[in-house]
């Protein structure tokens, strides 16, 4: 018996090892019997719990989630999830809210309030995103991510619904890509994060069978995140995720709002070239709204980003077209404004130069309507 406990002695510490005693804590809040917005909250919650599951698997963590929707979409029901969390030091800890939100004229906090309570006798129940945030960091996870997709604006208006969906495409990229992607987000990274869709007074968008635009570029910016791009973190998955907003009409104006407080990945000083200021680069030459002298101007500033026999793979949506020096490409791109919805550079198919300052070959997504 004493060799037996042994070795369930052993196995306990293996699992601590390899990360399987640590969870990753899902709390998902969606207004899924409202009138107006029940089959895109159902959608967002599908999408979520997808990128949950696959970032506790590429962890090697516990996904342990709990949802508050339906007949347990109240106040109640969510502050009781909230109390009774119990967590870890190693854990993550993930919420998230889809449904209506709103904000007050004098209120100073640019985070919305939740629009839980429906009857105007309970309205003051509604709890704020960021109360909920600060309720969660006290938990002492290693990592807490509070998502907020709703609306900002000032009063408690519905939330606009929009009959086009939006023009998602991306390649698929293979599953080593995807969880060196989590890793590097989920298990590399301490402290917190607090994001919401829309700042005030704005409104937030949603299609009843695509679900809420910023959880679905969110959703997009984090399966495009790829297992070479050295600049993923929070910081340029958020920007990504604004960026892919402004390409939609229905939500090009709209901003959302994030507060990052992490203490290792965003400190980190990197020599290699800057995936963000490249891809908004190569996008503002294919941005029909800037003015055409405008766009010349950029053709100029190659040698930042590329060297002088630079070859680039093009694809056109998903399929891979021709292989061209960048002089070619960046014409490409300056003459087709207008065509062009979106570029992605998709860094797990590039490679830089022995200084690792620029890109000698690379692979670029044209994503054409």
């Amino acid at each position: 018996m004493r060799g037996s406990g042994f070795i369930l002695a052993l196995g306990l510490w293996v699992l601590v090892l390899t990360g399987q005693a640590q969870s990753l804590h899902a709390i998902l809040v969606a207004d899924t019997k409202d009138p107006i917005l029940a089959t895109a909250c159902e959608r967002d919650l599908e999408v979520v719990h997808h990128q949950l599951s696959q970032a506790a698997a590429a962890m090697s963590y516990e996904l342990k989630e709990q949802t508050v929707s339906r007949d347990l979409f109240t106040a109640q029901q969510l502050s009781l999830v909230l109390n009774n969390l119990q967590v870890k030091p190693e854990d993550v800890v993930f919420f998230y809210y889809t449904g209506h939100g709103y904000n007050l004229q004098h209120r100073q906090d640019l985070f919305p309030l939740l629009h839980i309570q429906k009857n105007e006798a309970l309205v003051a129940q509604n709890p704020a995103l960021l109360e909920i945030h600060e309720v969660l960091k006290k938990k002492k996870a290693r990592l807490c991510i509070t998502l907020g997709d709703c609306c900002n604006n000032l009063s408690l208006n519905t939330r606009g619904m929009i009959s086009r969906k939006p023009y998602i495409r991306g390649l698929m990229l293979n599953n080593d890509s995807l969880n060196a992607a989590y890793r590097k987000l989920f298990l590399e990274s301490r402290g917190d994060v607090l994001i919401t869709s829309s700042k005030p007074p704005q409104s937030s968008c949603a299609h009843p069978d695509s679900g809420s635009y910023y959880t679905r570029a969110f959703n997009e910016a984090l399966e495009l995140a790829s297992q070479y791009n050295r600049s993923i973190t929070w910081e340029t998955l958020l920007k990504d995720t604004q960026r892919r907003m402004e390409q939609h009409s229905a939500t090009k104006e709209k901003e959302s709002v994030y507060r990052i407080n992490l203490r290792t990945e965003e400190t980190i000083v990197r020599q290699n070239p800057d995936f963000e200021r490249i891809n908004q680069y190569l996008n503002a030459l294919s941005d029909q709204h800037l003015p055409a002298n405008e766009r010349q101007q950029l053709l100029g500033n190659l040698k930042e980003y590329f060297t002088h026999k630079a070859r680039i793979d093009i694809y056109v949506n998903s399929t891979l077209g021709e292989v061209q020096p960048i002089e070619q490409v960046v014409k490409r791109l300056y003459l087709n404004a207008g065509k062009i919805q979106r570029i992605n550079l998709i860094e797990r198919l590039s490679t830089l130069s022995a200084d690792g300052k620029y890109y000698q070959r690379a692979a670029i997504q044209e994503i054409w309507e």
